[in-house]
């Protein structure tokens, strides 16, 4: 599907509408925000100012995506057995053939609300050797604000990821239940495609219990018909992942975008010593010269 202005327009009305009606989706920003990346991510994200934004279907865990549409299919299930009309059966039916149909997708970039987790070093940090990125959240309301035009690009949010099966059914029935109430008049097909939307862009901000720890918030962009920026492609892992770079969606409205980054801390690796003093280097060269630079008190075996 290739996301219009009105679809834009779409999903940026029920972001305020369930925002307004749902007090756990208010950004309650108490302290940094926190991504775990490898040495070249970090040579990367300090030289070009920029973070990558991938493809949701292409994230590390395979399995995230399918916890989403579970829930999805579930909620639809329920809803269409419990209802009344056969008109409101036919809805569910064909919102549930969108959301089957493919999207031309979302992508995003995760952070979590702790450092220093060993969990993150294991699975992000290159064993320990990388470094963990902390940045101030109100800095990126630049660029995810509630004001900016739908057409410049898409719509990126900084979400919370939700990990009780509850809140998750809650997002989807509330897309069932005010979509239709914000589209009066429009035919059940163009609400219905409305409707498997925002579930789209909700699906990457679900994730299983057992990684609740995280505390993860997500950086989730979807591009509209008019993005003038084209995806970029590499290599990980025998896939070919799709990503956009946020320097080159913004470059138009903040050429020179300089990342909200206020902390490092270097991995628990056996070189974290030697690697500090390099990481300070990098930073002030490249005008990070504030940034406090700590070292990992993890211990760890990689």
């Amino acid at each position: 599907m290739i996301r219009q202005v009105d679809d834009i327009l779409s999903l940026q009305h029920f972001t305020y509408e369930i925002g307004s009606k749902s007090s756990y989706l208010v950004q309650d920003f108490a302290g940094g925000l926190y991504h775990y990346t490898d040495l070249n991510g970090l040579i990367g994200i300090i030289t070009k100012h920029d973070l990558w934004l991938t493809h949701s279907r292409f994230s590390n865990d395979e399995n995230e995506m399918n916890d989403g549409y579970r829930i999805a299919k579930e909620v639809l299930k329920t809803k269409r057995e419990q209802a009344i009309t056969d008109d409101y059966k036919s809805y569910t039916i064909r919102v549930e053939e969108y959301l089957d149909k493919p999207s031309q997708g979302v992508y995003i970039c995760c952070f979590c609300e702790k450092n220093n987790l060993l969990s993150q070093w294991r699975s992000y940090g290159e064993n320990g050797t990388g470094v963990s990125l902390g940045f101030n959240p109100l800095g990126f309301t630049q660029f995810t604000g509630p004001d900016l035009p739908p057409d410049s690009y898409g719509l990126m949010r900084l979400w919370k990821v939700y990990y009780k099966d509850a809140t998750k059914k809650d997002i989807i029935e509330q897309a069932l239940d005010l979509i239709p109430q914000m589209h009066q008049g429009e035919s059940d097909d163009y609400i219905a495609q409305r409707v498997a939307e925002a579930i789209h862009f909700f699906l990457p901000t679900f994730k299983d219990p057992d990684f609740e720890e995280e505390n993860e918030r997500r950086l989730i962009f979807t591009p509209s018909v008019n993005c003038q920026v084209k995806p970029l492609y590499r290599n990980r892992r025998q896939m070919l992942v799709p990503y956009f770079s946020l320097n080159d969606l913004l470059k138009s409205m903040i050429p020179d975008l300089r990342l909200p980054l206020i902390s490092l801390t270097v991995g628990p690796g056996s070189r974290k010593e030697i690697n500090r003093e390099s990481v300070e280097m990098l930073l002030e060269n490249h005008g990070y010269e504030g940034v406090k630079v700590d070292v990992s008190d993890t211990p760890y075996r990689g």
